[in-house]
């Protein structure tokens, strides 16, 4: 009974530190997409321990189970499961950089929410092909989901700038990514449901989950939120006199390699390579374009120079006849699919519509400000 009084435990605090970091991430930024699928995702561990006292209630003692049938545990169960997919979302609002959402994944979503319930009562329960149908394949479909968002959270990290960002980068790949895997795979693929190593492992996951949950409550309570939850936002101005600022010559120097040197032109520039060119260590060139210049991605900042440099050739009457390729090659880009993508996430419209309008006004100097 001590060992089930633990465990009991355990589901409380879950619950309440689910609790606590829903209320924090919505009570500080409520319209902010990040916060509200981290809420999201915090409740459906409520859920999770909820229906997992009636799921495996065999092995509960029963003043400590939960009886949960009918439409409740239909909605229970469709929150908890669909976790994985919430968390590749996340993962997409943070870190994919105005990627354009593939929709098809919610097509995938749609297939496995129908498989978590409805098609319970197309196949009989004792039918072969039923553990195959219900459990397995939305598990590998969630494995799916996963995958997608790891993908993402990795994909770009050398050119994230912003610190705290890049650290929640780790977290989420090592951590958080591997602990929504295994919740998924675990019970439904790799292990029995109908033994008690099926119970043991539910309570192995439960732990994980509560120092997960604690770990993210303390970050939240004690960090700047937006820093984890809204990164794209242009960090505070801090006004400097010129001559006591530190970071002059090093902007004066970034400044020159980008106006004089046109280093931004070269094709598969790093971010790397312009810290050895502007003589600096990489994580103060990440601090000073992110914190001085306002931009939180590396390519974000090699953006706002070649369409600063396209737009002036696409409005140059010399260069009308130039095709848009060939002024996407020069300026740095490799292929015409990214500098269209580029162009529209700089000025909000395709370079040939661009180049057509003759009322279009040029982008703002991007350039570095120095003293």
């Amino acid at each position: 009974m001590n060992a089930q009084l633990a465990f009991f435990a355990v589901d409380i605090a879950i619950a309440f530190a689910a609790a606590l970091v829903a209320a924090r991430v919505l009570t500080q930024r409520p319209r902010l997409p990040a916060a509200q699928l981290v809420a999201f995702i915090a409740l459906n561990a409520i859920c999770d321990v909820i229906l997992g006292r009636a799921d495996y209630g065999y092995w509960i003692e029963p003043a400590l189970r939960f009886d949960i049938h009918g439409i409740a545990a239909v909605i229970f169960n469709l929150a908890r499961n669909l976790t994985p997919f919430l968390f590749a979302a996340l993962c997409y609002v943070l870190y994919a950089e105005r990627r354009p959402f593939p929709w098809w994944l919610a097509a995938l979503l749609a297939l496995q929410l129908f498989l978590e319930e409805p098609v319970h009562l197309l196949i009989a329960p004792n039918a072969s092909y039923a553990r195959l149908i219900t459990q397995t394949a939305p598990a590998l479909l969630q494995t799916l989901f996963i995958a997608i968002a790891l993908y993402w959270t990795l994909a770009d990290w050398r050119n994230d700038l912003i610190e705290a960002r890049r650290r929640t980068r780790l977290l989420i790949t090592v951590v958080i990514g591997a602990d929504v895997l295994l919740s998924g795979l675990l019970p439904r693929v790799l292990v029995d449901p109908d033994t008690i190593a099926s119970f043991y492992v539910h309570v192995a996951l439960n732990v994980s989950h509560l120092a997960l949950l604690v770990f993210v409550l303390f970050q939240l309570m004690n960090g700047d939120i937006d820093a984890y939850l809204d990164p794209l936002r242009p960090p505070p101005a801090t006004p400097k006199t010129p001559s006591a600022d530190p970071d002059a010559p090093a902007l004066a120097r970034l400044s020159a390699l980008m106006e004089q040197d046109h280093l931004y032109r070269r094709p598969g520039l790093t971010l790397a390579e312009l810290a050895a060119r502007a003589g600096l260590p990489e994580y103060r060139l990440r601090r000073l374009i992110h914190e001085q210049l306002g931009f939180a991605n590396f390519n974000a900042y090699l953006h706002s120079w070649r369409i600063r440099e396209a737009c002036a050739h696409l409005r140059d009457p010399e260069m009308r006849r130039t095709p848009i390729l060939t002024i996407a090659l020069s300026v740095g880009y490799q292929s015409i699919n990214t500098f269209n993508r580029g162009f529209r996430d700089v000025m909000g419209t395709t370079p040939s519509q661009w180049r057509s309008d003759e009322a279009a006004s040029p982008p703002e100097n991007t350039s570095p400000k120095t003293a």
